[in-house]
């Protein structure tokens, strides 16, 4: 499985081809280095997604996945701010 990394700008479409293909989306927000658990949530448009991206700060890792397609054969799709 192979893992794009893309800028935060490029979430939104990264998301939207998900959510057109796909919906819903299952969003991890992973902190690298900061000892925390993940949190997770369930997006059904790219609005949602938008409220959580806003709240995010620099060192988050955002994972989405089709909640039909967990396995993600395409590969993930990974977004660092």
């Amino acid at each position: 499985m192979s893992i794009s990394f893309l800028p935060a700008t490029d979430a939104a479409r990264a998301a939207v081809a998900l959510f057109a293909e796909k919906p819903p989306v299952l969003v991890e927000v992973r902190f690298p280095n900061m000892g925390t658990s993940s949190d997770w949530f369930l997006c059904e448009d790219a609005a949602e997604l938008d409220a959580v991206l806003d709240r995010l700060g620099p060192g988050a890792e955002v994972h989405f996945s089709s909640v039909w397609d967990l396995t993600n054969p395409a590969g993930a799709v990974v977004v660092r701010r």
